[in-house]
């Protein structure tokens, strides 16, 4: 049996790094970051990816169109999306429901809630 498999698109280093420092913490699960969002695309095509994190504003995508893309090319239907975004909670509720999100998490990440999270979306 694989190890379920997150694929985080962000562009920056920092949150990057602070969300494999959660993913150590659970080590059933496998994480990969994507800078751009032509990375994810090839990373989508030719691997299955259990659960989706994306962040909105990404130096050659916008988040909610390529989930949009993503989910054309590969990304199966049922595989979770999160938008994971600083913008205040009331902003981030309404660009993920618009965007197609499944669910949203709010930067700085809170570790405690993203484990909890990660069980949840991942078993």
């Amino acid at each position: 049996m694989t190890m379920p498999l997150a694929l985080y698109v962000e562009d920056d280093e920092v949150n990057a790094m602070l969300m494999q420092g959660i993913f150590e913490l659970r080590p059933a699960y496998q994480l990969h970051v994507a800078g751009t969002g032509a990375e994810a695309r090839r990373f989508v095509a030719e691997h299955r990816v259990d659960l989706l994190l994306c962040d909105m504003h990404l130096p050659d995508a916008h988040g909610d169109a390529l989930l949009v893309e993503l989910r054309a090319n590969g990304l199966a239907p049922g595989v979770p999306a999160v938008l994971v975004t600083a913008e205040p909670d009331s902003v981030a509720a309404d660009l993920a429901q618009r965007g197609g999100f499944d669910g949203y998490w709010s930067k700085p990440l809170d570790v405690a809630a993203t484990l909890q999270q990660l069980t949840r979306w991942l078993g």
